[in-house]
């Protein structure tokens, strides 16, 4: 049986005042995931209507290796600093798979 793709949902707190430079730290981090891993078949920010201040991060990957490959990338490593850098918090990051329907 094939693996299923892992999809991340990693959910933020962000500052008011740095929300507009912390979606671009995630275009471009979603960007080059897109662009530059093979293992990474998707990765959006997306945000509650009625909550500007959080951030959902949700990345598609091939499987858990390619997750832990796009940890090391240096795109990855700017996300990072930026979040420290903005005050953003992480609240969660879920590592979930498909289960219906199934493939």
């Amino acid at each position: 049986m094939p693996s299923r793709p892992l999809t991340i949902v990693a959910e933020f707190r962000v500052p008011a005042e740095n929300r507009a430079r912390f979606l671009e730290l995630c275009a471009y981090d979603s960007e080059r995931s897109v662009a530059d891993e093979d293992g990474c078949q998707r990765f959006e920010a997306v945000s509650p209507l009625d909550d500007a201040q959080t951030i959902i991060l949700v990345e598609v990957y091939d499987n858990e290796a390619a997750f832990e490959t796009h940890l090391a990338t240096p795109h990855f490593k700017v996300f990072d600093a930026g979040v420290k850098e903005l005050g953003a918090q992480l609240i969660s990051l879920r590592k979930t798979v498909r289960v219906a329907p199934v493939a």
